[in-house]
């Protein structure tokens, strides 16, 4: 197969498209799918790379072909993996934001990233894919382990092909009955399992496959001396620009792959049109000329530039604005020309190395990843040393997870014990051990969602300082209890379940005088860690008719649910709102990102406000109360806000991690507060 400019053109469509979709998704709201274009033309193009080697002998035909692919991919990709590393370990504070970052970068390196973002239980779609610099890599890892299986079967059907053997056409049979089996698997994994059909090469192989075929049944027909008309090849040229631009302008992440990955995948295979395309008039012309050729050449290092640098902006200055997003795009250009010009080619066509023997070659490609993900696992590995964030030099005072930030004298060791509860919660039980005091005959059960894992450094001192036995209920975004809506409203499906196998299993093993403390945020927020909203947006969810109906009914849903307890003599806390902010303090608190448009709500709020805000909730709290006289409230904000305006420091310290979640420092300050308010200070009654 000769040099076709137009597959250049594609590669520049389908490159320039992904990154008006990544740049802004309204630009294009379908963009995502030019990796599908990319997966055809690789399939048609490896099946033109393997059906012009030279080999005869399967070992020298299949490592040859990876010697080539290595060379292809692998220069360009450690570079920008490395630099992405490192500059990410620089620039981003660890936090559930950026949780799989670290993995899926160092998996990248092994061509495995897909995998990684598969077991994610969150979509491509989904905000924390957003904040990922190494998401884009995952389209790589399809593609090599694609490699892995295809040379073979290529091989064995270019040999019969040659042998003029009828097993040339079983061997083309078998790659369509595999790529049919991958279509219907994707059909079915869109609906049911969106993850695995998205990630997958199981559920992606047809894609690619559907470029090999066409290479390969259009060879076949030249072979034959088949002759085309030109007028037929120029209509389906139109149909495949017609499919291809409605796809890119009406796909949407629901339903995705199937179907709009199919109306992508018909249109580039009637673009390619096969291996000896007659001239098919304009679209092919205006896909040959200059300027998408010249694109096309650099797609590949637009492709894995273009991500880390949206991505890296996004957690620093910002991408909004058409002077954000221009630089952004600026920048992807010229770090991309760098790349093609001093790392792609000059490895791809190197005389010196070419002169060594195909397994030295090889070795050398290998030797490159190991290195580069040594290096990438030393900048994360090194990242509170290096890193230009005060949140990650100071990472004792932010993260939760890391305990208080100063010892306090224990008098038990604490035994962390976790399972799962079905169908979407864990358990995590503090249990004191080796005790120098008599432990007290009492019991500390915690239900909660995020907000009440924020408290863990809370209840490991506790168990550690009074020998209390702890037990935490929680579930993702499942939130017992928050007043703002009743149980099974507005959170995720198995919520409601959860709770009941939770109240039951506390019930049974409940003591009288024992503690049941009810965590929950009870405010609509401010800020998720990725966006903020507007203040109208959330005072009108908070104090509209709607909103006060919703905290009725949950109410009168609160007391059936805590009577049992009651009745089983436990005491119930409710923790009363604490103070939310309009900008989350881990991504505003370091100069190259506190002009980021996340942080222009700023991290102080008048206290004033706040309490109006929460006074619905607060009175539903008190009338629960009125009903069980077990039901008691903590409230934090006097702690967290004692003057006229709440902020999310103290004394330069973090009180918070992001807009509403506790920090390390912040649960110091609160704990003797709290451990008054379950009666565990000595001498209380």
């Amino acid at each position: 197969m000769t040099y076709r400019p137009d597959i250049d053109g594609m590669r520049a469509l389908a490159v320039l498209s992904v990154m008006l979709y990544h740049l802004q998704r309204t630009l294009l709201p379908g963009g995502f799918v030019g990796v599908d274009i990319f997966f055809v033309i690789s399939g048609f193009v490896v099946s033109g790379s393997l059906a012009a080697s030279p080999s005869t002998s399967i070992r020298h035909f299949v490592t040859s072909f990876y010697d080539r692919r290595l060379a292809r991919i692998i220069p360009a990709l450690v570079v920008v993996l490395v630099s992405t590393a490192l500059l990410s370990s620089l620039l981003v504070p660890k936090a559930w934001l950026s949780k799989f970052s670290e993995e899926t970068g160092l998996s990248a390196f092994l061509g495995l990233s897909n995998w990684v973002m598969q077991t994610n239980s969150e979509t491509y779609f989904a905000p924390r894919a957003e904040f990922n610099p190494f998401t884009h890599t995952w389209s790589l890892g399809v593609e090599e382990q694609f490699y892995l299986c295809f040379p073979l079967l290529f091989y064995f059907w270019a040999r019969a092909r040659k042998d003029a053997s009828d097993r040339a056409s079983w061997i083309l049979a078998m790659v369509a009955l595999l790529a049919a089996a991958s279509l219907a698997g994707c059909i079915w994994a869109s609906a049911a399992q969106p993850n695995a059909a998205f990630y997958s090469i199981a559920f992606r192989f047809w894609e690619l496959a559907a470029g090999a075929l066409l290479f390969q049944v259009t060879s076949w027909q030249r072979s034959l001396g088949s002759e085309r008309k030109a007028w037929p090849s120029a209509v389906a040229t139109w149909i495949g620009a017609a499919l291809v631009v409605y796809a890119l302008l009406r796909a949407t992440s629901k339903g995705f792959p199937f179907p709009w990955a199919l109306s992508a995948v018909l249109g580039s295979l009637l673009l390619l049109g096969g291996v000896h395309p007659r001239d098919a008039g304009i679209v092919r012309r205006i896909l040959s000329s200059s300027i998408p050729v010249w694109i096309g050449r650099r797609s590949y290092s637009l492709y894995l530039w273009h991500w880390p640098i949206y991505v890296l902006l996004r957690w620093t200055s910002g991408v909004q604005g058409l002077i954000s997003q221009t630089a952004a795009v600026g920048l992807t250009f010229l770090l991309a020309s760098a790349s093609y010009r001093w790392v792609e080619r000059p490895l791809r066509q190197n005389a010196r190395l070419q002169r060594y023997p195909v397994a030295l070659q090889i070795s050398f490609f290998l030797v490159l990843i190991g290195c580069g993900w040594l290096l990438a696992k030393a900048a994360f590995d090194h990242r509170a040393q290096i890193s230009l964030s005060v949140v990650s030099r100071n990472s004792s005072d932010w993260y939760p997870d890391q305990g208080m930030p100063y010892s306090r004298e224990p008098r038990c060791d604490v035994a962390k014990e976790f399972r799962h509860i079905p169908p979407v919660g864990a358990v995590v039980h503090f249990v004191p051990v080796r005790c120098q005091i008599r432990p007290p005959n009492q019991k500390l059960t915690v239900f909660g969602d995020s907000q009440a894992g924020a408290f863990m450094p809370i209840y490991e001192t506790l168990a550690s300082e009074t020998g209390i036995d702890v037990t935490l209920y929680t579930g993702p975004g499942c939130a017992y209890l928050d007043l703002i809506a009743p149980m099974n409203v507005g959170k995720p499906l198995g919520c409601a379940e959860m709770w009941g196998i939770a109240s039951q299993e506390v019930l049974q093993a409940a003591n009288t005088g024992d503690v049941l403390f009810l965590s929950s945020l009870r405010l609509r927020r401010f800020c998720d860690q990725w966006e903020c909203h507007a203040d109208a947006e959330v005072e009108a969810q908070a104090r509209s008719d709607q909103a006060m109906a919703q905290v009725a009914k949950a109410s009168n849903e609160a007391v059936d649910w805590l009577r049992p307890f009651s009745a089983k003599g436990l005491q119930i806390l409710f923790e009363a709102p604490k103070p939310i902010f309009k900008s989350p303090p881990f991504r505003c608190s370091d100069w190259f990102n506190s002009a980021n448009p996340v942080c222009r709500g700023g991290s102080r709020q008048p206290r004033a406000y706040l309490e109006a805000l929460r006074s619905p909730i607060v009175s539903a709290i008190s009338e629960i109360s009125a009903q069980i006289p077990d039901v008691k409230i903590w409230d934090p904000l006097p702690v967290l806000c004692p003057t006229e305006t709440c902020s999310a420091f103290r004394d330069g310290r973090p009180l918070y991690l992001d807009a509403d979640h506790i920090s390390a420092f912040g649960n110091s300050v609160l704990y003797p507060s709290f451990k008054h308010a379950i009666g565990a200070v000595p001498g209380h009654p």
